[in-house]
């Protein structure tokens, strides 16, 4: 009985005292709205993080600042506007981070070093609203890169030059601007990709080629209106294969088989508007099993995995989130939330497993301007190293064609939440899955260094020496971190680059003091990926 209410103090004290109000750290201004989007990573190698976004046409630039406190690392501008979510890898395989960046109204998809903004490359092409993505499709050992383009184009560009592998015509009666989503749709070993057009007339269509020969493995003509974001996709219904979920301008959210693009069920509201936001999957009410989250024009919705409504949110005074949100723990709870951007300018965070709302933060009270909005989804991650949760987001007022009156500002917030995980970047993943997996803890932007996203730290709660398994995929530095509720730091450990392969480390062999009762954090560092998990530890008699 005595180890029950130590544990149940320890719960309470973590979801009450630390449930706080929100706190604007920093802003940054720039000279139009963003709406591609953010990543963030470490890309300087100083051990912090940076978020890189780009801006819109009265700005034109790309920027890159370090998270702990505002500051530019670099900035470049691309001569034109920018609308598509940056994409962060080390695509030409020189053990540093690439910035990866199609341009909007300039034809050109750039590549710019990611520790000072050099152009690397840059690729002529159609223009592009589509967030890119990256994967070896080919199977040549080295990743791709992909995006969709104006004039209805998939291209795929090589990770180390640029050159174009190959341009596929899908639709020239469109715009390709859902992001090509990559996935092994029927479990043969071999990358596959789908996209979704904007159809200039009525052929609304949604497409799955392989990613290797580009060969059509089948089509869709379900949906009947157009698609802007890209499908999330998770095994739903634990079958052994995806299933993929993408909203139209209908208000109709379609739920497909990803094998074969059958459909497996569908949802609107009554009354529906339009979906023009990306749909998401997470766990977020600790049932093992995945939700999705959709947003029609004003009104969040989060279903079952078999389609039925669990609650709804209307945001208020009718704003509209067309980025949708992002994924975490931002309360304590151990539940996952949502946060998300509005036009009205507010950031709200509700709660996941029945959407009451845990907090809003008007950032157009803040600005004071009666026209400040957001269209930009936020990224959400531990800025500072203070083993607390921040995010990140930018809004500002566009109008054209005077552009000479937009302007834009980014913002950081801290959430006061020791929560997890992290959701880095736009739709969260490199293959823009918009899913935070049932066996992810707190997986940071690499998400190739960890085999399968497996990671495990046992027993919780404990007795104050727990055991963590991990399997890597690739050589990576690693650190493991202590601290206690309050944040300070009681052990460090930094290990040597450890090769691939499977790791069982016992904080008992790092650690020389056991842990008394109460409640701590092990963030671990896997290369660029920065992992917090949360431990109770029972050690009475």
């Amino acid at each position: 009985m005595k180890k029950l209410i130590i544990f149940l103090f320890c719960v309470y004290f973590v979801n009450q005292g630390y449930a706080q109000t929100p706190q604007i750290k920093w802003w940054y201004d720039v000279h139009d709205e963003c709406f591609g989007n953010s990543a963030c990573a470490d890309i300087d190698h100083d051990g912090k993080l940076e978020v890189v976004f780009s801006c819109y046409r009265n700005d034109s630039s790309v920027y890159a600042l370090n998270l702990e406190d505002g500051s530019l690392l670099w900035k470049v501008n691309t001569g034109g506007c920018n609308d598509v979510a940056p994409l962060i890898f080390d695509v030409d395989m020189d053990d540093s981070l690439e910035v990866i960046l199609p341009g909007s109204c300039v034809p050109k998809t750039f590549c710019f070093k990611g520790h000072n903004g050099a152009i690397e490359w840059v690729t002529t092409l159609h223009g592009s609203d589509s967030p890119p993505t990256v994967g070896d499709v080919d199977n040549d050992g080295k990743p791709e890169i992909l995006h969709g383009n104006f004039g209805g184009y998939v291209t795929c560009l090589n990770g180390e030059d640029g050159s174009i592998a190959w341009d596929l015509p899908v639709d020239l009666n469109s715009w390709i601007q859902t992001a090509p989503i990559i996935l092994d749709v029927d479990n043969n070993g071999q990358l596959d990709f789908v996209v979704a057009n904007w159809s200039f007339d009525d052929n609304h269509k949604i497409w799955c080629f392989c990613g290797n020969d580009q060969h059509l493995i089948w089509e869709s003509d379900l949906p009947n209106d157009y698609m802007y974001h890209g499908a999330s996709f998770a095994d739903i219904d634990g079958d052994g294969f995806m299933e993929l979920a993408i909203g139209t301008y209908d208000g109709t959210l379609l739920v497909l088989n990803a094998e074969d693009g059958s459909l497996k069920w569908d949802y609107s509201f009554n009354n529906p508007i339009y979906i023009g936001a990306p749909t998401t999957m997470a766990d977020l009410n600790n049932d093992n099993l995945y939700e999705i989250i959709f947003i029609d024009s004003d009104r969040v919705g989060v279903l079952d995995n078999n389609g039925d409504l669990i609650w709804d949110f209307d945001i208020p005074s009718w704003y509209t989130s067309f980025r949708g949100p992002a994924i975490s723990d931002v309360n304590n709870d151990d539940t996952l939330d949502l946060v998300f951007g509005t036009s009205g300018g507010v950031v709200h965070a509700l709660h996941g497993a029945n959407g009451d709302e845990l907090w809003s933060v008007s950032l157009r009270a803040h600005h004071d301007s009666s026209n400040f909005e957001i269209d930009h989804a936020p990224v959400i991650a531990d800025f500072d190293g203070d083993s607390i949760l921040d995010v990140f987001i930018v809004g500002g007022h566009a109008i054209y064609p005077d552009v000479q009156f937009n302007y834009g500002r980014g913002y950081a917030i801290s959430t006061e939440s020791f929560g997890g995980p992290d959701w880095m970047m736009f739709r969260r993943d490199t293959v823009r899955s918009a899913c935070v997996r049932l066996d992810t803890v707190n997986i940071g932007i690499n998400e190739i260094i960890l085999e399968d996203n497996e990671i495990e730290i046992y027993p919780n709660p404990s007795n104050g020496n727990i055991t963590i398994r991990y399997k890597l995929k690739k050589q990576t530095d690693v650190g493991i971190c202590i601290l206690d509720i309050t944040g300070k730091t009681l052990h460090n450990t930094s290990m040597p680059k450890q090769a691939s392969g499977n790791y069982i480390i016992r904080t008992s062999e790092i650690f020389p003091h056991k842990l008394k009762s109460g409640v701590y954090f092990y963030r671990l560092n896997f290369g660029n990926s920065i992992m917090t998990k949360k431990l109770i530890v029972i050690s009475g008699k």
